[in-house]
């Protein structure tokens, strides 16, 4: 060897992932590499390795990082020493260019298994074997090829997991893609929610895994939660235990993986999407908190809300949809229906001495809570000190069973009993102890003031407070306003009083509560109030 040559660079190279995780290939030709630069007596001064990158590829890290270093310390010659003509390139073109980058650098080639030679006859010899390592790699892609759409062909997805979803061992089926969970858990919740328009569009879909922490939940898997994500979401039918691959002529079919979704889902989801998202209006959020809930005063039939749009802006109205009705106008100004249903309800409200007897109602409803739920905690804390002793009693048991299929079984009862001990523990942890005063108050205030909890409340409690409220939904016409109001038992409730009581004396204060008051319709009645959180 040319004695200007005293510094060797090593490249090593394994096409296999497994080769990559399970150490097999790397060492070893770094290894012989380094005996050889030691039999030149050359100095290795940088090892450049590509992991998991086929040799039919010009553009590999390792090799630019050479190419680099190359260009970086021009001043000095460099033999590059590598194991085998494979791991320099598995494709003719891309090693006569290779071989000519490094020759450009001065770099002297030196392979373990092949002699260089740049005479005619050498490089005619040396395109022989660039040929045949080139059509051992397409022969070996063909094979590989085959195996994979034999596979997919059976119903064994063979690619690039979904997110959500990894690679599990199956005795009957090899490697089978299986559920992550709590990550499909959520997705599928979202998956179903967005085809059943729960989640209108993909904007609301994309909030929904945010506000659930999809995007930690991925883990180490963890990719950018954006619209093009999404959007891989959404037409994922791997989702739905569908395989298909229209690149190998591989039709539509059932895999044979755990699918999160239907398939009726699945063509809900790919036909809303197929139609062009709305963009929004200024009327989306209008609420028509009194749609369905007020009914005609001429024809009976609930009302509806709907917008028309003038030449400036829109004007929201609640509507009588009943042709054969003979209500005229049939729309109704929504501000001005909702103006007059404020005024109704300011004139309903308990009277003081009644309000009272609910604050009574209320806080032995909440002691009666407090007493169940410490009798609650009491059971769930045996229950879990019943299966930690199952848990150990097993545990004792596995040691000394001979029987390998009586070990494994007593093993999954331990894993079982052990999930149990979890939610146990997770129910006892994450149970939270309301306000009691806060949801006195909220109840009280109700009973008193209905018309400010109604104002101020979402349109959901809106719903339940007018159902709360009125026994049958309030009649309304333009001339005459709302009917008298049919109204539930708390609301009337001084009228049914006077109306038992007719032909008793009547009471003075409010010592000592009457029986007539302590009617156990009344107590139900509160006891309902679900949007109050004593619970």
């Amino acid at each position: 060897m040319d004695t200007d040559y005293t510094k060797a660079l090593i490249y090593c190279r394994v096409s296999s992932e497994k080769q990559v995780t399970e150490g097999n290939g790397l060492e070893s030709q770094e290894h012989r590499c380094r005996e050889y630069a030691r039999s030149l007596k050359l100095d290795v001064e940088s090892v450049f390795r590509d992991e998991g990158i086929s040799g039919g590829l010009f553009d590999r890290p390792a090799v630019k990082s050479l190419l680099r270093y190359l260009d970086g310390h021009w001043q000095n010659k460099y033999v590059v020493i590598f194991d085998d003509l494979k791991r320099f390139a598995r494709d003719v073109e891309v090693h006569l260019r290779l071989k000519s980058e490094l020759k450009a650098r001065e770099a002297s080639l030196r392979c373990l298994n092949y002699n260089f030679d740049d005479s005619a006859e050498g490089e005619f010899v040396e395109t022989i074997f660039a040929a045949q390592n080139q059509l051992e790699r397409k022969q070996n892609r063909r094979q590989v090829c085959q195996k994979m759409k034999a596979r997919v062909e059976n119903g064994c997805w063979c690619f690039g997991q979904p997110a959500g979803y990894e690679y599990r061992r199956d005795k009957a089926h090899g490697k089978l893609l299986t559920p992550i969970h709590p990550v499909t858990d959520v997705l599928a919740k979202g998956l179903v929610d967005f085809a059943e328009d729960r989640l209108l569009t993909q904007t609301d879909f994309l909030q929904y895994l945010l506000s659930q922490n999809f995007h930690g939940l991925l883990g180490r898997d963890r990719k950018k939660i954006d619209y093009e994500f999404i959007k891989s979401l959404l037409v994922q039918p791997l989702y739905a235990g569908i395989i298909e691959y229209q690149k190998w002529g591989i039709s539509k079919r059932k895999g044979l993986h755990e699918a999160i979704i239907s398939e009726e889902t699945f063509r809900k989801i790919q036909n809303k999407l197929k139609k062009p998202e709305r963009k929004p209006r200024e009327t989306d959020n209008l609420e028509f908190p009194l749609r369905r809930v007020v009914s005609c005063a001429f024809c009976g039939l609930n009302m509806t809300g709907s917008v028309s749009r003038g030449k400036r802006k829109y004007y929201a109205h609640y509507t009588c949809n009943n042709k054969e009705c003979n209500a005229s106008p049939k729309n109704i100004s929504a501000s001005k229906m909702e103006e007059e249903y404020f005024e109704l309800l300011s004139g309903i409200k308990l009277e003081p001495e009644l309000l009272k007897v609910a604050e009574e109602i209320v806080t032995r409803i909440w002691n009666e809570k407090v007493q169940n739920t410490a009798l609650s905690q009491e059971s769930a804390q045996a229950e879990i000190q019943a299966i930690e002793k199952e848990i150990t009693e097993y545990i004792k048991l596995i040691p000394g069973t001979q029987s390998q299929g009586l070990r494994v079984r007593y093993e999954a009862r331990v894993e079982e009993l052990d999930q149990q001990l979890k939610q146990l523990e997770s129910g006892l942890k994450n149970k939270k102890v309301p306000n009691f005063e806060e949801a006195r108050d909220l109840a009280l205030r109700f009973l008193g003031t209905p018309a400010e909890t109604w104002q101020n409340a979402l349109k959901e409690v809106k719903n339940m407070v007018h159902n709360m409220i009125f026994e049958v939904n309030p009649s309304y016409c333009l001339k005459d306003g709302f009917g008298t109001p049919h109204l539930t038992l708390p609301f009337s409730i001084k009228e049914h009083i006077l109306a038992v009581n007719a032909n008793l004396v009547d009471h003075t204060g409010v010592e000592p509560v009457t029986s007539a008051m302590r009617m156990p319709h009344v107590e139900k009645y509160i006891i309902n109030l679900s949007f109050i959180p004593i619970e």
